[in-house]
């Protein structure tokens, strides 16, 4: 039996949990000791002891780990694991809110992304000298953590922006605008989506027993990400649906979205009969690199209470290169991994490079491009979320719903002669119109800046709902002229990835639905272009990270003021939080785990809180030599630049740091 042989595979932690009879459990999983591979046995136990597919819901926080859990489930299953489901919170809650539309009280809406909210905050907030409020940015930020944390304005705003003086009363009045705004044009956000189907389900008894008899059981992957509002959504699942959760509180890095990693912690006070399991067998790693990724915990206040062991016996004594600067250490990055290709046969794939952010990789990308090194950025731009691709989105946002405004706002100021107050009168007389064919007629008849063909490019839209890459290619066709002048220096580079936007479209049989999609969960221009290339480097941030590995880790700027970040030296929260970051990135290395740092400032100093808690200034102050190979290299010209210097510019001259 397929069953029999995946739970032989289970070691003996992650087979009790599999297989337990309790209702309600956590699963404490550290980092590589098969945390995915346990919810996919979880799933298929149940479905092998006689629970229809159909009747366990998946939450996890990515696209791509929702397919990859159904599609491993499904080859142990076969056809018995058809109808199980795996997706996001958010896509969970937007088929609620789809299905129950009318139960709910919804009528047609619009989702609308962090882009769209910046727009209408920057709108309501106004402009002017004397104008005090905070950026459009930082209200949205605000108005988010509040939902999310499910905490009052007041506190949002002190915990954000601590230094502000602006009149709480102001900010609350920006929030009551924007939430009437978004009533009007039919508009949900994010945390709308969310919040929604959160109320009713503490609310409405009807409507929370139907949702539960069709979710029989909940498998929560990642619940160290989630935040309070998510958390309001299981909570009333408790006693009814199973509830089987599986985290790591040690990977919690999304604090700054709301994420409480206190979620685990509290787990059992939350869920009294709830039964803890705890997997510390790992899989992925030598013991060397988990025996810096477990001091790094044990330097911590905070009880991980686990010490990963590695299963494998292989030996690799993780490396720490230390250079002058930020040049010679991405200099040697790419050095590194070139001649590990051209001299060791070692393909380009086997390498991962973990950064901070787009902007602390710029001197690693530049170095690559240098050295003809092929990669993928994972975390930077994405693709629906690029200005110009917006831009036609927005002609075929207003085809899906006639009242979206925003839309209709990015769609007009396109047009020579429409600034943005002309553009938010038009928009706002399109609002009164229930139909496109109405809004097309009185475009037609008032709005002569905008050409016919354009008009009846909107009307030929219309009929294409169920084709969505032609109507892509109608978009583009249509727009392309206004486009190529608004982005005339770089529109040759920009005019490419609408051929990744008809890629995807290829997917989608619905236009709504393929907008809805991509607004809940943006897909990265790599993740589209590069998906036909299988060997190249791996470049992320580590956010971006979760749940990649790689034979050959690289983590660079392991240097004061970088981890814990100088801005949040002081504070203990927030530079916990750093050190679970940096801990997310030296347990992705398999074989070799590469530590380098720049600056000649090797130490920093430690602070106590004004609860008395110790708070680190430099993660590495302590380190203990004798875990890595450390070896610190100079360059005879610090002013050399990466794209000029010689593959042997980089000598060797010492072997050893005094960290004390």
């Amino acid at each position: 039996m397929k069953l029999d042989r995946l739970l032989s595979e289970l070691n003996e932690q992650q087979r009790a949990a599999v297989t337990t009879e309790q209702a309600h459990c956590l699963v404490l999983a550290g980092a590589g000791c098969g945390k995915t591979k346990t919810i996919i046995s979880r799933a298929a136990y149940l479905i092998a002891q006689g629970l229809p597919a159909k009747n366990i819901q998946i939450l996890t926080f990515t696209r791509r780990a929702a397919a990859e859990i159904i599609t491993r489930v499904e080859q142990h299953l076969g056809d018995s694991a058809q109808g199980l489901r795996a997706s996001t919170f958010h896509t969970f809650c937007i088929s609620l809110l789809r299905r129950h539309s009318k139960a709910l009280g919804l009528g047609a809406f619009t989702v609308i992304d962090r882009d769209d909210q910046v727009m209408m905050f920057r709108l309501l907030r106004g402009k002017g000298k004397d104008n005090k409020l905070p950026k459009a940015a930082q209200l949205c930020d605000i108005y988010s953590f509040a939902r999310n944390t499910r905490c009052k304005l007041s506190e949002a705003i002190e915990k954000l922006l601590p230094d502000d003086d602006t009149d709480k009363a102001d900010i609350a009045e920006v929030m009551k605008e924007y939430e009437a705004r978004k009533r009007r044009s039919g508009f949900l956000d994010y945390d709308d989506i969310l919040a929604i189907v959160a109320t009713h389900l503490h609310q409405s008894p009807a409507f929370l027993a139907s949702v539960a008899q069709q979710h029989q059981v909940f498998l929560v992957d990642e619940m160290q990400d989630t935040n309070p509002l998510q958390w309001a959504l299981l909570e009333p699942f408790v006693g009814r649906s199973q509830i089987f959760c599986v985290g790591d509180d040690a990977q919690s890095i999304y604090g700054f979205r709301g994420a409480d990693f206190e979620n685990i912690h509290r787990f059992q006070s939350h869920v009294p009969d709830a039964t803890i399991y705890k997997l510390e067998k790992n899989y992925r790693s030598t013991q060397q690199i988990l025996d810096v990724s477990n001091w790094l915990l044990e330097q911590s206040e905070i009880k991980y209470n686990k010490s990963l062991v590695a299963v494998r016996t292989t030996q690799s004594t993780p490396q720490f290169n230390l250079f002058t600067n930020e040049f010679e250490e991405a200099n040697w990055v790419a050095q590194d991994i070139y001649h590990r290709y051209h001299d060791n046969n070692t393909a380009w794939n086997e390498h991962m490079v973990l950064v901070r952010s787009a902007y602390a990789a710029r001197h690693i990308e530049r170095a690559f491009v240098a050295m003809s090194i092929p990669y993928q950025f994972i975390g930077g731009a994405k693709l629906l979320e690029s200005a110009h691709v917006k831009d036609v989105l927005s002609m075929l946002r207003v085809v899906v719903n006639c009242k979206d405004d925003i839309a209709w706002m990015r769609f007009l100021t396109l047009w020579n002669g429409i600034g943005d107050v002309g553009a938010s009168k038009i928009a706002l007389q399109m609002n009164k119109y229930e139909h496109l064919t109405q809004c097309c007629d009185e475009l037609a008849l008032s709005v002569s800046k905008i050409p016919a063909d354009a008009i009846d490019g909107l009307r030929q839209l219309a009929n294409l709902t169920t084709q969505v890459k032609k109507s892509i290619v109608v978009a583009v066709e249509i727009l392309t002229g206004q486009l190529e002048e608004k982005y005339q220096q770089d529109w040759s580079k920009r005019q490419k990835d609408f051929k990744l936007v008809e890629q995807l479209a290829s997917q989608h049989q619905d236009l709504a639905q393929f907008l809805e999609e991509y607004v809940l969960e943006p897909i990265s221009i790599a993740d589209v272009q590069q998906a036909h290339i299988e060997d190249i480097v791996t470049l992320t941030t580590i956010h971006s990270a979760k749940g990649l590995e790689e034979n050959v880790c690289y983590v660079p700027h392991l240097s004061v003021g970088f981890y814990p970040h100088a801005r949040a030296q002081g504070n203990f929260d927030a530079v916990e939080e750093e050190r679970r970051v940096l801990y997310v990135a030296l347990t992705r290395a398999r074989n070799e785990l590469i530590l380098t740092k720049h600056e000649s400032v090797s130490w920093s100093y430690d602070l106590t809180d004004d609860q008395g808690r110790h708070v680190s200034g430099y993660f590495f102050n302590d380190f203990p030599r004798e875990l890595v190979d450390l070896t610190v290299y100079q360059r005879s010209s610090i002013a050399d630049s990466v794209q000029k210097a010689p593959a042997n510019a980089v000598k060797k001259i010492s072997f050893d740091l005094d960290l004390d």
